[in-house]
């Protein structure tokens, strides 16, 4: 980057988050860096999103975008990407804030490390008010000369933001991934670029509320589709996975010991989860087949 004010583009994908999008709109008007613009995809809601959003469309730093139905995550977050005109990008969920001087710090640091292609914050853990309860201590600075490869989920985590530049030295977020498709750019990343973790809050995390069933059955699905990731990873670079630490794995036995509701223990997830007690030579070809029949 050759200006130290470059254009910001702040993404959000949003999908049935009509009721909480205000929220993260407000936080992005009251940033004290003006130089950005904001891009919004609508994947296919079915709330009242739609009439927030053209509202949005009136103003000059805003454009807004539809799918048109419901792509899911990865394809909707790579057209985010594509729309964008910025040198810097950074993910905000529709249901989350920013602080108010969460760019400008974004900023500062992406200029004074040029060779740095993702910088990432901590944030704020908030009640449904986004109220913040703590400080989240679940990042942590990825040491040099070792891997987000054998990191635990979260250790990348809001808020998140990359060079442009890197990113289009990247193959780009694959939209085919329904979830973890956040894992999918950090590991391209740090393939191409230096990360670097600021040890402050820049982000105002929305704690998520729901059954325990329901709850459950996101972090399996969440977690098999982190190991599609990390496998993609392995291959791209020919990295032989048994010599990887997939400290997922772990947490995904704890989930299925975890698990009582006959529904989970019936879902593909639980069985795909047993799978993965296989040797790890084996995961990809299990994981296809679990994606394949999730699709029929």
């Amino acid at each position: 980057m050759s200006h130290n004010t470059p254009l910001f583009s702040i993404l959000i994908a949003n999908y049935n988050d009509g009721k909480l999008i205000l929220d993260a709109i407000d936080s992005i008007k009251k940033q004290h860096y003006n130089n950005y613009e904001v891009i919004i995809v609508d994947d296919g809601s079915t709330d009242t999103s739609s009439d927030i959003l053209h509202d949005l469309e009136l103003e000059s730093k805003f454009h807004v975008y539809y799918n048109g139905t419901n792509y899911g995550c990865g394809y909707t977050k790579r057209r985010l990407v594509e729309l964008s005109h910025g040198d810097i990008c950074g993910f905000l969920d529709a249901d989350d804030a920013l602080t108010e001087d969460a760019i400008t710090v974004m900023v500062e640091k992406h200029n004074a490390y040029p060779d740095v292609g993702l910088v990432y914050s901590n944030y704020y853990y908030c009640e449904e008010t986004l109220t913040p309860l703590f400080i989240s201590s679940h990042q942590c600075t990825i040491p040099d000369g070792e891997s987000f490869l054998n990191y635990k989920r979260g250790a990348i985590s809001h808020f998140v933001t990359f060079k442009k530049e890197y990113y289009m030295k990247t193959m780009g977020i694959n939209k085919e991934y329904l979830i973890a498709e956040d894992i999918d750019l950090y590991l391209k990343l740090e393939e191409v670029s230096h990360i670097l973790f600021l040890n402050t809050p820049l982000y105002y995390y929305r704690g998520k509320t729901g059954n325990n069933t329901s709850l459950d059955k996101n972090i399996l699905n969440a977690i098999c589709w982190e190991i599609i990731a990390k496998t993609d990873a392995c291959n791209r670079r020919h990295v032989n996975r048994t010599t990887v630490e997939f400290p997922i794995i772990e947490e995904l036995s704890k989930s299925i010991v975890s698990v009582s509701d006959k529904d989970i223990r019936e879902s593909r997830e639980y069985k795909l989860g047993n799978y993965l007690m296989h040797p790890m030579n084996f995961i990809k070809k299990l994981i296809n087949t679990f994606m394949h029949k999730n699709n029929e």
